[in-house]
């Protein structure tokens, strides 16, 4: 199973969406979530991995994988 989320455009509740779609992942037993935050800038990659980065959140997911060509994603992968 794989879940998206959209990030784009940015709104101030992006922790609590990407905590959301982690945890209905750990429920579903995803295998893949993606992330998209579109064409923000930096500052806004930084947030979303800082979030990620988490001693809490780092746990749950065994992979993180970054695109930077056109549309940024970010996905991160389960093992189950």
């Amino acid at each position: 199973m794989k879940l998206k989320l959209n990030l784009y455009p940015v709104t101030a509740d992006m922790e609590i969406k990407m905590a959301q779609i982690i945890q209905e992942a750990v429920d579903g037993r995803a295998s893949v979530v993606e992330i998209a935050y579109g064409v923000a800038t930096d500052s806004v990659k930084k947030r979303i991995l800082n979030f990620l980065n988490k001693k809490e959140i780092r746990k749950i997911y065994s992979r993180l994988e970054k695109t930077d060509k056109g549309w940024g994603r970010i996905f991160l992968h389960f093992r189950w």
